[in-house]
């Protein structure tokens, strides 16, 4: 134990607090991003209609007109016909909500759709205008079919 003068004994300072909280730090953040991409679970081909709706909306423009800002969105396939028209009615956007639907011919379409490699999305768009869109767009495999892309505005 030292005297009255002299003085303490520095403790050793040692880095291993840091690298630890560091590395908790960093196993914390690419967590995030693998369960985001997990989540996600949009096949390419999903995701590449998106980027044709994204094109096709950025394209309806007019010469100087600035576009709503999309703000959300859902996309849908053939065979979620059933979570498109029950989204659609709980939003209030579909005319012959609470008309009974025979869903077999849907679901056959889907079907043969993707028996044959393809399919029809529907991505539902959120705008800051508070107004919804809709863009349909066939895809085959992995990748959205040129010019197929339709876009519907909904009020």
């Amino acid at each position: 134990m030292p005297g009255p003068d002299q003085p303490e004994p520095a403790t050793p300072r040692t880095w291993l607090p840091l690298v630890i909280a560091a590395s908790i730090a960093l196993l914390v953040v690419v967590g995030a991003f693998v369960a985001a991409s997990l989540r996600s679970g949009m096949s390419a081909g999903r995701s590449d209609a998106v980027r044709a709706c994204e094109a096709a909306y950025a394209a309806s423009a007019e010469d100087g007109e600035t576009l709503a800002r999309i703000v959300a969105g859902d996309v849908y396939g053939a065979s979620e016909w059933r979570d498109l028209r029950a989204f659609l009615e709980q939003q209030g956007l579909l005319e012959s909500a609470g008309v009974e639907v025979d869903g077999s011919e849907a679901d056959a379409s889907a079907a043969a759709l993707a028996e044959q490699g393809r399919d029809h999305v529907t991505v539902v768009w959120w705008l800051d205008s508070e107004e919804h869109l809709i863009c349909e767009v066939d895809v085959e495999g992995d990748r959205a079919l040129d010019g197929t892309a339709v876009l519907v505005p909904l009020s």
